[in-house]
């Protein structure tokens, strides 16, 4: 009895992280079915697709997208509900300042303003 007791513990320990990663698995793959299928970028144009998560962060989760062309660039996309995916915001890794004309890659999407 006290092996179950335990094992239902760790379980209960471990079960929101495994949920957390399933989460951000399903949203990196969600955004790239979207670059891929509905903007029509080949896949070698996408250099990386990353999920991140933050606690107190609004919104909770979004999407880094980095292009093979433009690597310097990480544009953030949504991915939390299907009929509002896609990108609100971008930066450099470096943090410089960059006008809307010098990105490749901005297409910032109108939907998302009326979700």
């Amino acid at each position: 009895m006290k092996k179950f007791l335990i094992v239902g513990i760790i379980i209960m320990l471990l079960a929101p992280f495994c949920i957390e990663h399933i989460k951000k698995q399903l949203y990196e793959k969600r955004i790239e079915n979207y670059l891929i299928e509905d903007l029509s970028y080949p896949k070698k144009a996408i250099q990386s697709i990353e999920c991140k998560w933050h606690f107190a962060g609004l919104p909770s989760y979004w999407i880094n997208v980095i292009f093979s062309d433009e690597p310097n660039v990480i544009y953030l996309y949504l991915a939390h509900d299907k009929d509002h995916l896609g990108q609100f915001e971008y930066h450099t890794i470096d943090r410089t300042t960059l006008s809307t004309e010098q990105l490749k890659h901005f297409k910032p999407c109108i939907n998302l303003k009326q979700a």
